[in-house]
């Protein structure tokens, strides 16, 4: 019995090695039909994914995207030897040719102090770097306004980025402070569909009092354990049984639809505790515009 149920652990343990790839699609009206595939890569941690990022390159070929948003934490400078950054360029120079890309970082990038040094690396692959940016892009004709945030850590100090503690009040402030930005290239873009980039998903409460549309985050892997139904055991800065562990997460207000989706993320080797019924994930968002007239699509 012992050795049967050591055996199914393994096999739990080694299966969350292979990538899923969810799709969300997400219903809108608008003037003009189009479908935009969104390929959120979060968490990637430096992480190993073939020779070359191969495995992972392909699945995001395969999916044929239109934007690409990395969601935070790309850098690990936890991993060994050169994976840090060699990993990085192995998977940029695989997908830069594809669409646009942009980038916020995650807390990861802030460790050690490293939060800026690499963003060339970024930009020599033709992505966009939204340090409490926005900016405006328009594809298949429909006009979006793409904004990223900063993480937490990016308010504190080195000292307190070891303490994993974040300065809230001043993030709150960013996020607002954001969200007028946006709000001013509304006024000649009135029809621009709103994102937010956002790595912690534990803010939602504060995203929602904006006006973006989507919200696109990662940070909590899932929960790292996912046992007996639960959505996840346990992510950081929301403890156990976290509420924004995965998935799609909505909410409706005098404003419209809001929608956050949380990636799983894609880290296996990083951190070391390892994941359980819990695949890394790289997560595909069809948003699908139709031209009805009954307002927004459940």
């Amino acid at each position: 019995m012992k050795s049967c149920f050591l055996l199914l652990f393994i096999i739990a343990i080694a299966s969350c090695k292979t990538i899923h790839t969810p799709i969300y699609q997400l219903d809108y009206t608008d003037d003009k039909e189009s479908k935009v595939r969104i390929v959120q890569i979060s968490d990637f941690h430096s992480n190993d994914f073939g020779k070359n990022e191969k495995v992972l390159i392909e699945k995001i070929i395969k999916a044929k995207p239109d934007l690409i948003f990395l969601t935070g934490d790309t850098f690990d400078f936890k991993q060994k030897k050169l994976k840090p950054v060699e990993n990085v360029k192995f998977l940029l120079n695989g997908i830069k040719d594809l669409c646009p890309i942009f980038y916020i970082t995650g807390n990861h990038e802030y460790y050690l102090y490293h939060n800026d040094e690499f963003n060339y690396l970024i930009e020599e692959a033709g992505g966009k770097v939204l340090n409490n940016k926005a900016l405006i892009e328009e594809v298949k004709e429909k006009e979006f306004i793409i904004a990223g945030i900063d993480d937490p850590f990016a308010d504190l100090s080195e000292k307190e980025r070891l303490k994993d503690k974040d300065d809230k009040e001043a993030y709150i402030k960013r996020i607002f402070s954001l969200w007028e930005e946006c709000e001013k290239l509304s006024i000649k873009n009135k029809e621009a569909f709103k994102i937010l980039l956002a790595h912690r998903p534990e803010y939602f409460e504060i995203y929602k009092k904006t006006g973006f549309d989507l919200i696109l985050s990662g940070h909590a892997h899932g929960g790292q354990w996912r046992l007996f139904g639960i959505n996840g055991i346990y992510a950081p800065m929301q403890g156990l049984f976290p509420k924004y562990a995965g998935g799609k997460y909505t909410c409706r207000d005098k404003n419209g639809r809001k929608v956050m989706i949380v990636s799983r993320g894609l880290s296996y080797q990083q951190p070391k505790l390892p994941r359980i019924f819990n695949n890394p994930e790289l997560v595909i968002i069809d948003l699908v515009f139709t031209a009805e007239t009954s307002g927004i699509q459940h």
